[in-house]
């Protein structure tokens, strides 16, 4: 069952604020891609697929690690209780993928 637009636009401003919060103007973020899957066991979750566009060295691997971890409280008072996941990926990859 597809997810309601107006909920990836808050999942996405979730993690946008957590992001720009920890990093400080440090990178670009966005877009922020929103998407439901199904894992292998046919279970939904998240994927939450955040572009960014700065130094790669500058993400703090164990910050980024715990994302999930640190903004699902505020999913699931979304109504968002599947467990997403996430990617980072270059600005410049996802231009290249959208061609």
């Amino acid at each position: 069952m597809p997810m309601e637009v107006a909920i990836e636009r808050e999942v996405a401003r979730i993690v946008k604020d957590a992001l720009l919060a920890q990093f400080n103007g440090q990178f670009e973020i966005g877009p922020i891609d929103i998407e439901q899957k199904l894992d292998q066991a046919g279970d939904p979750y998240l994927h939450i697929r955040i572009v960014f566009d700065g130094d790669q060295t500058n993400l703090d691997p164990v910050w980024t690690s715990s994302l999930i971890g640190r903004i699902r409280p505020e999913l699931i008072r979304l109504g968002v209780t599947n467990l997403p996941s996430k990617s980072f990926v270059a600005k410049s990859e996802w231009l290249a993928l959208q061609r």
